[in-house]
């Protein structure tokens, strides 16, 4: 998955946020495109239509979005209707989506609901 698709630019209208592995940010995030995180994010994360966290990325706090591509830490609930848990990632907190990937290497320590009706409601009313 690439986060700077060439058919995804900056000129298509699509808005993406980036925390920068120097970064560290305190508060709720309220993205209505796409979010990159590198660095460290205390806080929760809403309504955003994509959620990257990178290998050295964290995030402590609930993250609701369309799809999730996790490669670092989350520490908190996740809701998504697509959510993929990449080798290197860890995910501590109940899971709600309708689809998830776990690759091999990736952990998850709380409970799951995929493919219910209540995780791609709650989705749809964020979007």
């Amino acid at each position: 998955m690439s986060f700077l698709k060439k058919d995804s630019d900056f000129a298509s209208g699509e808005h993406f946020s980036i925390v920068s592995a120097e970064c560290y940010f305190q508060g709720t995030l309220s993205v209505q495109g796409s979010l990159r995180v590198d660095g460290t994010l205390e806080g929760s994360v809403d309504n955003a239509r994509q959620v990257i966290v990178g290998e050295g990325g964290k995030i402590v706090g609930d993250v609701t979005a369309a799809t999730i591509v996790c490669g670092g830490e989350i520490e908190g609930n996740v809701c998504a209707e697509m959510l993929e848990v990449l080798g290197k990632a860890s995910i501590k907190g109940d899971i709600r989506a309708q689809k998830m990937i776990v690759e091999e290497g990736g952990r998850i320590e709380g409970m799951c609901n995929i493919g219910g009706e209540k995780a791609s409601a709650e989705v749809e009313d964020k979007e």
